[in-house]
C-alpha cells in the first residue's frame, strides 16, 4: 500500500503541475512544442506509472522454486522475495528533464525504495520545480531532490547509496562509477551512443522517412535513441533525401516553427555547428531540410549529410542533435561489420520487409534494443525492459524487469523438519 501510494502520488503531481511543467521547460529551451512536453514527458510518465501500478501486486508476489536433493517432497520451501535495496540514487540529463526522473521512479518506488534525484543544471528552472513540486508531494525521507553544478553531481556520486541510476554521457559514466565503486554502490547505467538505421531496398521510403524524421526531431535530436546515422541500399540517396524534405514541410509548415525544438543553450548550439563545419571541411555535402535556424534562438533546422566518414566529428561522436548522415551500402555484411567495429548502441532500427533480413540484422549485431520499421518505438513497450548493452549502459528500467533491476532478490529457504536427508 506505501508503494502504491508514493506512485499515485506520483500521477497526482504530474497532472496538478502540468502548465507550470510546460511553462517552466519553455524557459529552459529557447522553444519548444507544448505538445512535445506533454506527450513525452508528462504523458508518457504518467503512462508507465499506471502501467505498474497496475501490475505491482503481481510482481511482488514471491517466486516459488523447486527445492534440490528431493527436499520438497517432504515439505521444504524455495522462494526467492524481490525485497528494498534501500535508497536509490538518480542522477539525471537536461534532455527529458522530468521524464528521466518520473520514468525510472516508478520503478523504483515500485521495488520499495526511497529516492534521491539530482537533477540537471543546465535546465536549471526545471529542476527548481521539480524540487518545489516533490517537496510538496513527498517528506523528504520518501524523495528527495538535490540541486547544484558539477560540483554537487560529483558529491552525489560518491555517496553510500544503495543504487544508483546514472543517465548520461559515456565520459560522465566514467567519473561516476570512479566515485561509486568507493562505497561499491551497484549502478544502472543508460548512456545512448550512436544508434544506427539501416533502410533495405524494399523498404516505403516515405513511410521510413516520416517515421526516422518524427525520432530525429523529437526534442531536435537531443535523445539518447535518435537515429544517429542511416545506412541507406545505394541508389536509393537521392529518393530519399527528397522524401525527407517533403516530411519535414510536411511536420513543419509555414508559421509552426515554435513547434520545433531549440538546442538546449549556446554551447550547445555552438556544438552542433562545429560538427556541421567539421564535416563539410572534409567533404560531406549538405542537404538542409527547413529555413528557420536562428541564433537568437538557438535553433538549427535537420540537416542531411552526405559523402560522409569516420574522420568527421560526426561520425565519432554521438550528434545529440538535428544533423543526420547518410551512409550507402551494397549488402547488409558491410552494415553489421560496420555496426560491430563500433561501441555498442542503446538502440538499432531496421527498415524492411524480408523476414531473413530483419532476422540477420537482429541476430548479427549487439545492441541495448531493436525497432524493427520504426525507430525509439521499444522504449514505449511497457511489457519490455530499457536499457543499454556495452558501452551504452547496462541494467534496466521500466517494467518487471525494471522492478527486479532495484529490488534485492532473496534467496529464502524453509527446511523440512524431517531429518531423512
Amino acid at each position: 500500500e506505501v508503494r502504491l501510494n508514493r506512485l499515485k502520488r506520483c500521477i497526482s503531481l504530474l497532472n496538478d503541475y502540468e502548465e507550470k511543467i510546460i511553462k517552466t521547460l519553455k524557459l529552459d529551451f529557447k522553444v519548444r512544442s507544448s505538445d512535445e512536453i506533454k506527450i513525452s514527458e508528462i504523458d508518457q510518465s504518467i503512462r508507465n506509472l499506471k502501467f505498474t501500478i497496475g501490475n505491482l501486486r503481481k510482481w511482488m508476489k514471491p517466486i516459488r522454486r523447486r527445492a534440490s536433493f528431493g527436499a520438497g517432497l517432504l515439505g521444504a520451501k524455495s522462494i526467492m522475495q524481490p525485497s528494498p535495496l534501500g535508497a536509490v540514487g538518480i542522477i539525471a540529463p537536461w534532455n527529458f528533464p522530468l521524464g528521466m526522473i518520473f520514468y525510472p521512479a516508478a520503478s523504483i518506488f515500485a521495488s520499495g525504495n526511497s529516492i534521491m534525484a539530482k537533477p540537471s543544471e543546465i535546465t536549471f528552472h526545471t529542476a527548481e520545480l521539480i524540487k518545489e513540486a516533490v517537496e510538496k508531494y513527498f517528506d523528504p525521507a520518501e524523495f528527495a531532490i538535490c540541486l547544484g553544478g558539477p560540483k554537487i553531481g560529483e558529491d552525489f556520486s560518491k555517496l553510500k547509496l544503495d543504487h544508483l541510476l546514472y543517465i548520461g554521457s559515456n565520459r560522465i559514466a566514467k567519473k561516476v562509477l570512479f566515485n561509486s565503486s568507493k562505497n561499491l554502490v551497484p549502478t544502472t547505467l543508460e548512456l545512448g551512443g550512436k544508434s544506427p538505421t539501416i533502410i533495405s531496398d524494399d523498404a516505403d521510403l516515405h513511410l521510413a522517412a516520416k517515421r526516422i524524421l518524427f525520432a530525429k526531431t523529437l526534442n531536435a535530436g537531443q535523445i539518447c535513441l535518435a537515429p544517429d546515422y542511416v545506412f541507406l541500399k545505394r541508389g536509393l540517396e537521392r529518393n530519399f533525401i527528397e522524401e525527407l524534405k517533403k516530411v519535414f514541410d510536411d511536420f513543419y509548415p509555414e508559421g509552426s516553427q515554435n513547434d520545433y525544438t531549440s538546442m538546449v543553450n549556446v554551447a550547445h548550439y555552438k556544438r552542433i555547428n562545429e560538427v556541421l563545419a567539421d564535416s563539410i571541411s572534409k567533404g560531406a555535402k549538405v542537404t538542409q531540410l527547413g529555413q528557420f535556424d536562428s541564433k537568437n534562438k538557438n535553433l538549427i533546422t535537420p540537416k542531411v549529410l552526405t559523402s560522409v566518414n569516420d574522420k568527421m566529428l560526426v561520425m565519432k561522436e554521438e550528434i545529440f542533435g538535428p544533423l543526420l548522415p547518410v551512409l550507402s551500402y551494397d549488402n547488409l555484411r558491410e552494415v553489421t561489420e560496420y555496426i560491430n567495429n563500433h561501441d555498442r548502441p542503446l538502440g538499432l532500427y531496421f527498415f524492411g520487409n524480408r523476414r531473413k533480413e530483419q532476422k540477420d540484422i537482429i541476430e548479427n549485431t549487439r545492441s541495448g534494443g531493436v525497432t524493427i520499421n520504426d525507430a525509439v518505438f521499444h522504449l514505449l513497450q511497457s511489457r519490455l525492459p530499457f536499457g543499454g548493452v556495452g558501452e551504452s549502459g547496462y541494467g534496466f528500467y521500466h517494467g518487471y524487469e525494471g522492478f527486479l533491476n532495484f529490488s534485492n532478490l532473496r534467496s529464502i529457504y524453509h527446511q523440512t523438519n524431517n531429518d531423512a536427508l
